[in-house]
């Protein structure tokens, strides 16, 4: 009998050793899983805000990218899909010409590239000493996600040129 009251608090001296480095592991899958799942919707986003910025793009066949429209119409999309959160979402739009149609030197071929970037906030304590960008003491890591799209251009017709 008198073994068994020696190690009475041995268990509890276990627990306290053990608890934080297992409730630190368990915080960081969350805040993973957390970090991943914004990933995914903001890769989405970045597709379909492209996606947009090419269809609307061009105001006459085989003329220039309207920059000035894409940003307007990605940027009411932005309101209308985060509500709230849209402020917080940073969207940058680049229109970069890939080629010349050698039968039509007017028709130029061009991209919209589509960059995003979200601040995260790290909702659990400890993650952020490893997982957030600098200055780590506000918790906050930054993700991007970037998207190309060609731009949808109709051509002039063949009595037009």
């Amino acid at each position: 009998m008198n073994i068994f009251r020696r190690k009475r608090g041995q268990v509890t001296v276990e627990l306290m050793l053990i608890l934080p480095v297992f409730m630190l592991m368990i915080f960081f899958v969350l805040e993973y899983g957390n970090i991943a799942y914004r990933t995914l919707i903001l890769n989405h986003a970045s597709y379909e805000f492209a996606r947009i910025a090419a269809l609307v793009g061009v105001d006459t066949p085989s003329g220039p990218a309207n920059r000035t429209t894409m940003q307007q119409k990605v940027d009411q999309s932005k309101r209308k899909v985060f509500g709230r959160e849209a402020e917080r979402l940073s969207v940058q739009i680049q229109v970069e010409t890939t080629g010349m149609d050698p039968m039509f030197k007017k028709h130029r071929h061009q991209d919209v590239v589509v960059t995003l970037t979200y601040p995260v906030r790290l909702a659990f304590p400890g993650t952020s000493y490893i997982l957030a960008d600098e200055p780590r003491r506000e918790g906050i890591r930054k993700i991007r996600a970037t998207a190309r799209m060609p731009i949808e251009k109709g051509y002039l017709s063949s009595d037009q040129r």
